[in-house]
């Protein structure tokens, strides 16, 4: 499972800068997202990738929440209708189908709103401060952290984002 080690710098040079020694250790350019208040201000930065929108979270949300639904519509027709012969794949089946309009549903409000899991990090963003993520290996995470902190000390740590999006 990989890391997402979440910290934010105070200006586009040292954005720069800190993507350029990333760069320099090995860590591919896919596995670097940069969220900052104006487009301009992120220049030739890495993207904001999965964290440009809550589709991604949306849908893990979704998936659930929809299975879950449809899981109970399949056991409330038991219990309705106890004369219907209602098996395990009739179970699954309603299961399936809620979690795929789960995942639809969701998919496109999250097209359309920001990245649930950086509300924590809204006021950095909007102090004009940019926002960095950088997936990591695991056991990567405490190396990168302590030669962050020694090439810039400025930068402040926000620590991770959990695999699990928040459900609201």
């Amino acid at each position: 499972m990989a890391d997402k080690l979440v910290f934010s710098v105070g200006s586009a040079e040292q954005g720069m800068n800190v993507v350029a020694m990333l760069k320099a250790d090995g860590v591919d350019e896919s596995r670097i997202s940069v969220i900052g208040k104006d487009a301009q201000q992120l220049g030739d930065m890495p993207d904001p990738g999965e964290f440009e929108n809550d589709v991604v979270p949306a849908s893990k949300r979704g998936a659930l929440m929809g299975g879950a639904t449809g899981l109970l519509a399949g056991l409330g027709a038991i219990v309705i209708a106890p004369g219907l012969a209602i098996g395990g794949a009739a179970l699954a089946l309603a299961t399936a189908g809620g979690a795929t309009f789960g995942v639809l549903a969701s998919s496109l409000v999250g097209s359309s709103v920001p990245h649930s899991q950086l509300r924590e990090f809204e006021e950095a963003i909007e102090r004009g401060e940019l926002l960095m993520v950088v997936e990591l290996e695991e056991g990567e995470r405490g190396a990168l952290h302590a030669k962050l902190q020694d090439k810039f000390p400025n930068v402040t740590f926000h620590g991770e984002i959990d695999a699990i999006p928040p459900v609201v």
